[in-house]
């Protein structure tokens, strides 16, 4: 599954037509002052460096603008602003009215004289309102849209462009250096972006859903997700219990050596609780999904997995992580000791832990090494798996984690990495009892303290200050509790938030702009000069078969088939830990019930809610969320320009994942087998080959990217560019050019890019900057923009980028 999504030449103003900059025929005289006109028009001013004496003025009147339609068209839609804190949806309007009220209360002196200054400024306002509305009329072809929806995300492009900057020289900085400047990191936070955003919007509404007094509602699964979210929500409760919970379970397991006695020949009973029952991951993961050569049928899947930092490289480089080494090893003995052990037998111990992961690490694979998946898939039976890897029962293991199914020795599994299982299992052997406890007991601990005290969030809160460079937490109980009711009750809250918020009629757009997106892949296919006919056709193929799946799978709108998919998990009001317990053993009954029925469309990876989107090679479809379909995405009186800058780009390039370095080793029928020719998949690799190099180059705090492991992303965001603005120019065919915004002085194609540089507008610590370098299939956010317009030949024309310049090095990698 993927997820979550050059220098020009100066432009020749003096030949251009000036409503490319924006605004309607002869209106200048309302927006700028003279001089400054005279001079752009003379062309000794360069238009991207006219600041306060130009576009800040204007800025100025679409301010008044929005302000002046707000006050007086109340019935219009409100503000597209993310609703703060708690407040419901309707905060904004409630909060103006009252302010309105209290302006017409008793007159005193100094309110006379307000009343006074405000009915100058307004007819000041409404002096230039006036002066803009004949300057409109003037323009026959009424080539500037003057909506509050236009002029509302006209001001919000210009609140993020860095006009210092010239788009040739660096387009990212250009299109959100403003933004940066006005978007410090807030508190708690190791990055914030666009994505940031939108789901503290979604879970504000959710918030609003869950806690409304009159909730009511037919479905025993939605009732469930509201006292789950109030379980989570009882923090004296929470705190009144401390530890003892997880004490507990670490009893009824068989003890753990950091804190008491434990069982010493208990490995193997040990094991099965921690990873079966509580699903924990030590030393290898366990799931069932689509057998990637036959995905008709589900298969028990096995993989690496053991560590508990982010990545194998902050254990293999410990020089560079030493501080991050220290604050985990601080973070263990801490636990530790809440949980019951004496301070110095603790850390001991824990390092002893650590150690362990420090041997995991240097035998688990790199991600950029396990890209082939035709090389890393092996199917075996379990009899063949106990032979690889002796060091445990695996019939026993296995048929524990899927009770109550029958397993024999000769059911199948794939394994991802051979090597890797062959080496735990000697690793395992090698271990002394007590440290394979340690761990194994150390991973419960990791998967349950999240549910605990107040104390084991304070000493989470100190390594991921280390680990991200988060100053400190200030994010709000009731956004802690939303994000793990996601987690455990996704799509039934998923139902609450699409009939609170989705429009049918944006599903039906967005399919719309999937099939002009995808007949515009298709028709690049036909120009590739470096793919053969047989192997072209597939491809087409393959494009053609792709199913796409918009806002949510119909069952959530069901209330009986939403009742069936959580029938078996108990939730209660008064134990959010006995919660987290049930749904870790609830989530294993359903691993075990999926095996032997073959998979669904309607089982999405993700909730409704979720702002981010995937493709999914097994099944051969793309999915968006509802969450994602909204503004800067989408917006349905947005211009088509942002629409398919924003949104579309996104659905290009989950599309064109289906053709990136892993997914095109999938059919169309979502099997992994080999289905090119071998002239175009040689040619295919000579032009990803120039892709992996070009992103190797670039540096985040002197620290490079790594190409490799980035690459079936990167192949993404460039197809999925190219995809979007040629179904764009496909549009303009069909319907004709659309309304220019005012005041940002771009023409619409350009506006296409500006739209999409500006959903990767991005703030990150540098320790979060690190953690995304060695682990993120994606690149930052600064490269996904400036890699990919580097690529593109319509965006060094449209902004007339010459070779040699920054954003033109000369040399284009180009792969769709």
């Amino acid at each position: 599954m993927r997820a979550r999504y050059a220098h020009v030449p100066k432009l020749r103003w003096e030949t251009m037509d000036v409503r490319a900059l924006g605004f309607p025929s002869g209106s200048f005289d309302v927006v700028l002052e003279k001089g400054t006109l005279d001079a752009l028009l003379a062309g000794e001013r360069d238009p991207w460096t006219v600041s306060s004496e130009g576009v800040h003025t204007m800025d100025q009147v679409l301010s008044e603008m929005v302000e002046y339609k707000r006050a007086t068209l109340r019935d219009e839609d409100a503000p597209e602003t993310p609703i703060e804190g708690g407040a419901s949806p309707d905060a904004l309007e409630v909060g103006f009215r009252k302010g309105t009220r209290h302006l017409l209360g008793s007159h005193t002196r100094l309110e006379l004289v307000l009343t006074g200054v405000s009915l100058l400024l307004a007819a000041l306002l409404l002096g230039c309102l006036v002066a803009l509305g004949v300057q409109y009329h003037r323009d026959p072809s009424h080539s500037t849209c003057l909506t509050e929806a236009c002029i509302r995300v006209a001001g919000k492009i210009l609140d993020s462009l860095d006009r210092g900057v010239r788009p040739c020289e660096d387009f990212y900085q250009f299109s959100c250096g403003e933004w940066i400047r006005r978007n410090p990191l807030p508190d708690g936070r190791s990055r914030w972006n666009t994505f940031n955003s939108l789901w503290d919007q979604n879970q504000a509404i959710l918030k609003h859903l869950l806690e409304n007094a009159t909730f009511n509602s037919s479905s025993e699964a939605e009732r469930k997700t509201q006292r789950f979210y109030l379980s989570c929500l009882r923090v004296e409760r929470i705190e009144e219990l401390g530890a003892q919970p997880l004490r507990d379970l670490i009893d009824k397991i068989g003890g753990w050596n950091i804190t008491g006695p434990w069982d010493q020949d208990n490995f193997m009973e040990v094991l099965k609780a921690v990873a079966g029952t509580y699903r924990a991951t030590p030393f290898f993961t366990v799931y069932v999904s689509a057998d990637s050569k036959s995905s008709n049928s589900n298969v028990i899947q096995v993989d690496q997995s053991g560590l508990f930092l982010p990545s194998r490289d902050y254990y293999l480089n410990k020089t560079a992580n030493e501080k991050v080494l220290t604050a985990y090893l601080d973070y263990m003995e801490e636990l530790g000791v809440l949980l019951g052990g004496q301070p110095a037998s603790t850390r001991e111990q824990m390092q002893q832990v650590l150690e362990l992961e420090i041997q995991l690490a240097n035998i688990t694979v790199p991600q950029d090494q396990r890209r082939d998946e035709e090389k890393i898939y092996h199917k075996m039976s379990i009899a063949e798996l106990q032979v690889l890897a002796p060091s445990m029962d695996w019939l026993e293991f296995l048929s524990f984690l899927l009770s109550p199914l029958e397993l024999s020795d000769t059911e199948p599994v794939v394994v991802y990495g051979m090597d890797y299982l062959q080496q735990v299992s000697e690793l395992i052997n090698s271990t002394e009892p007590s440290v394979l406890n340690n761990y194994l007991i150390w991973n419960l601990v990791q998967k349950t303290t999240s549910s605990l005290d107040r104390r084991f969030e304070s000493a989470q809160e100190k390594l991921l200050e280390t680990l991200y460079g988060t100053k400190k937490s200030c994010t709000p109980r009731w956004q802690t509790c939303i994000s793990n009711t996601d987690d455990a009750l996704g799509f039934a809250l998923g139902s609450l938030f699409v009939k609170a918020t989705f429009d049918r009629q944006s599903k039906e757009i967005a399919e719309g702009m999937i099939s002009e997106i995808r007949t515009a892949f298709e028709e690049a296919l036909g120009q590739l000069v470096w793919m053969d006919e047989k192997t072209r056709q597939a491809a087409k193929e393959k494009a053609d078969a792709i199913y796409d799946m918009i806002g949510f799978p119909d069952f959530i709108l069901e209330p009986k088939e939403l009742d069936d998919i959580y029938d078996g998990y108990d939730v209660s009001e008064d134990s959010f830990f006995q919660n987290m317990l049930n749904l870790y053993n609830f989530s294993a009954k359903v691993m075990a019930d999926q095996l032997r029925k073959p998979p669904s469309r309607d089982q999405w990876s993700m909730t409704p809610q979720t702002v981010n989107a995937y493709y999914l090679p097994t099944k051969n479809e793309i999915v968006f969320p509802a969450g994602i379909l909204q503004a800067p995405f989408y917006a349905r009186n947005h211009p088509k320009a942002l629409n398919f800058g924003g949104i579309g780009v996104v659905m290009g390039h989950e599309l064109t994942h289906a053709f990136d370095d892993q997914g095109r080793e999938y059919d169309k029928e979502g099997n992994l087998r080999p289905w090119w020719q071998n002239e175009s998949l040689a040619a295919f690799r000579n032009h990803t080959a120039c892709m992996e190099e070009q992103y190797s180059q670039y540096q985040v705090n002197g620290e490079r990217l790594n190409g490799r492991q980035t690459l079936g992303e990167n192949i993404a965001d460039n197809g999925g560019l190219k995809a979007a603005y040629n179904a764009y120019k496909a549009w303009l065919r069909k319907h004709g050019e659309e309304q220019q915004l005012p005041a940002v002085g771009l023409t619409n194609h350009q506006l296409f890019f500006v739209g999409f540089a500006q959903v990767w507008c991005s703030v990150r610590t540098p320790e979060s900057s690190h953690e995304g370098l060695v682990t993120d299939p994606h690149s930052p956010a600064r490269f996904r923009v400036l890699g990919t317009l580097s690529n593109s030949r319509d965006f060094l024309r449209h902004f007339g980028c010459p070779v040699g310049s920054p954003m033109n090095p000369g040399q284009l990698c180009e792969v769709w």
